[in-house]
């Protein structure tokens, strides 16, 4: 594998100095080529989640009492997520992207509502920072991207929340990204290469990169002594209208109308030997469906670690998880009404010699299933939506039993083992 690695780099460097020599084997192209874009100016924009929410039912474990106490129902409003955006393209072929965000302001960790990536009084932090560059010029068949982004794995984990028609995100994007990279954001420093061919009624996206993955290690920020880079692969094939018409790592889902296609993903990512486990093997496929009114959207990804020091070469902690979603647009003179249902599920060991498995590849394990009912009005598509959801949860730890923190379902950061309630939640999403 590190051979191979090796190669891939070496391989890359070789196209990437082949490409450059070839834009400026003139001094006209090269002038040409370095000639500040008229878009080369800094674009700043602002992204904005804000919801207000109504918890029942949840519920904290009591160590004391050795049982679940039950937390009053509340009221929490708050800036779910919210993003300050930098962009600009100062030479031909050759975008910047720099994303800050201050997510969660006025959480309450007592909501059963997901969190938190920052604090109730949160600090400002990168959420991507990448450049990315066409080769070659004028053509879709190749882009590289490097910085700090999201692998491009699970549609889900890569498509902004503020298109999807569920209030809140699939949680299943949790476990992969967690599988993938150590941490709930998803991001890791890394390339990647894709492009996009089209046809007469079709296309294809594809995406291949490695990352340096965020596993705790020796510092929290390291995979420890071993080492192995993330690899991963993505495809998306487009029957009928393309989702996008130039290449581009930021995804949508509804199109109002103007798409009549469907999306078939497949996933793959790999990672070999760390302190964590010895190997861990990610793959699923995807889809997206738009036509006419509907938008439908779904995932099953499967997940596999081998855990350190183990036998045999067999991947011996399973876990798979996916979502099901529907939206159907209604016109309403200039504005878009949307029933949406979504449902999520995790499906972990349930046995004790499965979840001892699990533990030792540090996977989560047992069970959780998440119920999203509810309906948006888009004032301006996804720029200006007003949304009116109703979420139930639902999780069963299996052998691990009471004050386990086996899944999400379980968990919140800094207040110990819960079970997690419901929420209706009214969401004002703004893009500007």
């Amino acid at each position: 594998m590190r051979i191979l690695f090796f190669w891939l780099l070496t391989g890359g460097m070789l196209l990437l100095g082949s490409v450059v020599s070839a834009q400026v084997d003139s001094s006209h192209a090269q002038a040409k080529w370095l000639q500040l874009q008229s878009g080369h100016l800094l674009k700043a924009g602002t992204m904005l989640q804000f919801w207000t929410t109504y918890t029942m039912n949840h519920e904290l474990y009591d160590e004391n009492q050795s049982a679940y106490v039950p937390v009053e129902n509340r009221f929490n409003t708050y800036l779910r997520r919210a993003r300050l955006l930098f962009r600009g393209e100062p030479y031909a072929g050759l975008r910047y992207y720099l994303s800050m965000h201050f997510d969660q302001a006025g959480h309450d960790l007592l909501s059963a509502t997901q969190g938190p990536n920052n604090q109730a009084e949160p600090a400002l932090g990168i959420w991507d920072a990448f450049v990315q560059w066409r080769l070659p010029l004028g053509s879709d068949a190749l882009h590289l991207t490097a910085g700090w982004f999201r692998p491009q794995f699970q549609r889900e984990a890569i498509t902004p929340a503020w298109s999807v028609a569920s209030l809140e995100k699939s949680m299943s994007q949790n476990y992969v990204r967690l599988q993938l990279v150590g941490r709930g954001p998803g991001r890791a420093a890394g390339i990647s290469l894709g492009g996009m061919a089209k046809g007469d009624k079709w296309s294809l996206l594809y995406n291949a990169g490695f990352f340096n993955p965020l596993l705790t290690g020796l510092s929290g920020n390291s995979v420890g002594i071993r080492y192995a880079p993330l690899w991963v692969a993505r495809t998306s094939l487009a029957l009928g209208d393309p989702e996008m018409e130039q290449y581009s790592i930021a995804y949508t889902m509804n199109y109002f109308g103007k798409r009549k296609g469907i999306s078939l993903d497949f996933n793959i990512a790999h990672q070999g030997a760390t302190d964590q486990f010895d190997a861990a093997l990610t793959y699923g496929p995807g889809f997206l469906l738009n036509h006419g009114p509907w938008t439908i959207d779904g995932e099953w990804i499967w997940m596999k670690r081998q855990p350190m020091n183990t036998d045999s070469d067999e991947y011996t902690a399973r876990s798979a998880t996916g979502h099901l979603r529907a939206g159907y647009n209604i016109p309403l003179r200039r504005f878009v009404l949307q029933p949406a249902v979504m449902i999520m599920w995790f499906d972990g060991a349930m046995d004790a010699a499965g979840q001892e498995q699990a533990r030792r590849a540090r996977m989560s394990a047992g069970r959780e299933q998440t119920y999203d009912i509810g309906i948006n009005w888009y004032l301006n598509r996804r720029d200006l939506a007003i949304q009116f959801h109703y979420v139930r949860h639902s999780g069963q730890s299996g052998a691990a039993g009471n004050g386990s923190t086996v899944n999400t379902y379980f968990q919140q950061a800094t207040v110990g083992p819960i079970r997690r309630g419901n929420w209706i939640g009214l969401g004002f999403n703004t893009i500007f």
